[in-house]
């Protein structure tokens, strides 16, 4: 009988789309994300969900919303979207702007269906970017990655998606 069970989960499982398996894949924003935090509260408040922790602090002149600190926590073996990725927290003037989700080339499908099971019809699909942006997420292509953004940077951001959708 177990033979028999096996046998048929085999058989099974190539006939699982692709969307089945997005459903099952939560990629909404993770609760942890507190944007406008500032680093010190997003470092304790990450000490269990990363398996290592660096801080960085990067050029004020690479950050163009940033007028007198950039910082950076990388925070590896973040569970994310089904895996343990690198999330990158970037902290403009100490108040978390955005993170980072590194992903994987081949997940992109996968992860776009989950993005769209989740919130619904993209706001800007362009070649470099499928953004959520009412929802403040984007699945970038040029790089794979998702980026998670808070409410205080959001215009920025849609008028980023607006600007490309019309070149």
């Amino acid at each position: 009988m177990r033979c028999l069970l096996a046998s048929t989960a085999l058989i099974l499982l190539p006939a699982i789309s692709p969307t089945a398996i997005a459903a099952d894949l939560s990629v909404e924003t993770p609760a942890v994300f507190e944007f406008g935090s500032t680093v010190e509260h997003m470092n304790d408040r990450l000490q269990s969900a990363c398996e290592t922790i660096d801080i960085r602090t990067l050029d004020v002149a690479d950050m163009p919303i940033a007028q007198n600190s950039h910082t950076q926590i990388d925070c590896h073996g973040f569970d994310h979207a089904g895996q343990l990725r690198l999330a990158e927290f970037v902290f403009a003037d100490d108040a978390l702007a955005f993170v980072w989700v590194l992903t994987g080339t081949e997940e992109a499908p996968v992860l776009r269906q989950g993005l769209e099971a989740e919130f619904g019809a993209p706001t800007h699909d362009l070649p470099m970017v499928t953004a959520f942006a009412d929802h403040y997420v984007a699945l970038r292509h040029d790089t794979p990655e998702f980026l998670y953004y808070g409410a205080h940077i959001a215009p920025m951001y849609r008028g980023w998606f607006d600007q490309m959708a019309s070149q």
